[in-house]
């Protein structure tokens, strides 16, 4: 009777603990969050935040599904002090929708989402057909600018653009650039865009090997010119071979041709 009474008062004692102080955390522990809510494909996200208790020198562990359930990204960063950062560029051709991001550090996790809205793809050819000489300029629905004749200043290192923008209907139309670095750039600044002469305010990010410009663009307007520090070269890479070539056939044949007594 004793050993009986005995255990129904250690039994509480080992059970009640184990519901107050749970071995395993869920949820808590981990506050995250991404630089804005809604995104277009080329954009990049950023996922930052910071966990509670550093537990071990293992990761953080990122997993974003896209709205089929799919894994889109997978990242694993190491910790700088409690906090942690992992960004990823949205792929041209990425499914619209909700996506989940699914953050897990040791026993913690939590989750967040972003959404994405995918719309009309356009290009702009600069230069030549090299894949890498293309602007992409995205839009939410149907692209109401035309875009017409480029011309490239090395000198002034801009880029021009002529367009046709009579089909806007208002007063303008949001237009999303997505430009390859070894277009033009600004190292350590801002690519500047101007409509017509006048400069035009644009929200700007930018990856390893892109700038990404969000503008709106005015109606009736006729031009668009890019100004940077470092520009495509007018006459590329074939062109610099073509007058190696040429200065080594110049070089053969003024030594052939001399005259020998």
């Amino acid at each position: 009777m004793n050993a009986f009474r005995n255990m129904m008062f250690l039994v509480p004692l080992l059970v009640i603990p184990s519901i107050m102080f749970p071995i395993y955390a869920d949820s808590s522990g981990i506050s995250a969050a991404a630089n804005k809510d809604s995104y277009q494909p080329g954009d990049k996200v950023i996922i930052s935040g910071s966990v509670e208790n550093i537990v071990n020198s293992n990761p953080v562990t990122i997993i974003v599904r896209n709205p089929m359930g799919n894994v889109y990204d997978v990242g694993q960063v190491n910790l700088l002090n409690n906090l942690f950062v992992h960004d990823f560029v949205l792929n041209d051709d990425s499914l619209g929708g909700m996506y989940d991001v699914n953050i897990k550090y040791g026993t913690a996790s939590t989750q967040l989402h972003f959404m994405l809205n995918s719309g009309a793809l356009s290009t702009i050819q600069v230069f030549d057909s090299a894949p890498n000489h293309v602007i992409k300029v995205r839009t939410n629905g149907t692209n109401l600018i035309k875009y017409g004749d480029v011309s490239v200043s090395t000198v002034d290192k801009t880029i021009k653009i002529s367009m046709d923008t009579s089909k806007i209907q208002g007063s303008s139309t949001n237009q999303q650039y997505q430009i390859p670095k070894t277009i033009i750039d600004a190292p350590g600044g801002n690519i500047l865009l101007k409509v017509d002469g006048s400069q035009i305010l644009c929200a700007q990010s930018e990856t390893d090997t892109m700038r990404i410009l969000d503008c709106s663009i005015p109606a009736n307007s006729t031009s668009l010119e890019l100004l940077g520090t470092v520009v495509i070269p007018e006459f590329g890479p074939l062109a610099g071979l073509a007058i190696s070539i040429s200065a080594i056939t110049v070089v053969i044949l003024s030594r052939t041709s001399k005259i020998h007594f």
